[in-house]
């Protein structure tokens, strides 16, 4: 696998426990939009138009691309864990969700927190990688 998919990958892990944060901010962009002023005075657009607003919200939500690809990366995430195992959940979660990680793989394995070799360690991290990888669509094997 290239490089850069596998940080692409990354960065998207480190963001997983912020999407619905960024979900959230992008349906209040939608929701509120910034409407310039008009400035021109006594002339422009007819009073009486059909204000149709809550149908273009409804329609603007459920087809905003940056929504959906943010729902589509949580819900591979989502689907990624599930599938795997408690010590590749710890080293996941260690390495890439929190904010501040305290222990790399070593010293997860040195404190007890995991219960495989070095070398299995990194392969969980690795294949969970792939995995997400190949559910995003970065990835054909």
């Amino acid at each position: 696998m290239k490089r850069s998919t596998i940080r692409t990958v990354e960065d998207i892990l480190r963001d997983y426990p912020k999407i619905d944060k960024y979900i959230e901010q992008r349906e209040q962009e939608l929701r509120y939009p910034v409407t310039p002023v008009d400035e021109n005075v006594g002339g422009g657009r007819a009073q009486n138009g059909f204000n149709d607003s809550t149908d273009r919200l409804i329609i603007t939500l459920d087809e905003d691309k940056r929504i959906n690809a943010l729902k589509k990366q949580r819900q591979v995430i989502d689907d990624c864990l599930d599938e795997v195992g408690e010590d590749t959940e710890i080293i996941i979660d260690e390495l890439y969700f929190r904010k501040r990680p305290r222990y790399t793989i070593d010293g997860l394995i040195t404190n007890g927190l995991i219960h495989v070799s070095r070398r299995k360690a990194f392969y969980l991290k690795k294949q969970f990688i792939h995995d997400c990888a190949k559910e995003l669509g970065l990835y054909d094997l």
